[in-house]
């Protein structure tokens, strides 16, 4: 439904995987996509984390990971292939956190309702930038371990 988005996976997604800057994760329905996001390690300066994630002494930069470019086929909208891509996102996130180490899961809003989304899931705005928001992996972990497997 977004033109950015669309466009990211019609010309960048594949050649992305392919080069180890993005695992990018789709589903299919009738060999369509019909859902997808990317994720990627990345860093962060100390200032722009949420205060209640920036907590002790972190180093700088602070290892991250990011989830980009989630989203559905506007056809398929309403039918939970966005939860569930977010749920199979935040247990990748925190299975790869165990491995790597990394503080919080960073998203890029791309624009107003698309914040909301990530504030209605626990996400907290970065203080130089509220379209950066931020869960930390522990908080992530102890709500799915919460929620119980599905």
């Amino acid at each position: 439904g977004q033109p950015a988005l669309d466009l990211w996976l019609k010309q960048r997604a594949l050649s992305n995987h392919r080069k180890g800057f993005t695992a990018v994760m789709v589903v299919q329905a009738d060999h369509r996509v019909i859902g997808y996001y990317g994720l990627a390690p990345t860093a962060i300066t100390p200032s722009a984390l949420p205060r209640s994630i920036r907590t002790g002494q972190p180093p700088d930069p602070v290892p991250c990971l990011l989830l980009g470019q989630l989203a559905t086929d506007r056809h398929w909208a309403g039918r939970g292939i966005g939860t569930a891509l977010v749920r199979h996102a935040l247990e990748r996130c925190v299975q790869v956190s165990g491995l790597i180490g990394g503080r919080a899961l960073l998203v890029r809003a791309i624009d107003q309702q698309a914040q909301s989304f990530w504030l209605r899931r626990g996400f907290i705005p970065s203080p130089n930038d509220p379209m950066m928001l931020f869960r930390s992996l522990q908080d992530i972990a102890l709500s799915l371990e919460a929620e119980g497997p599905r």
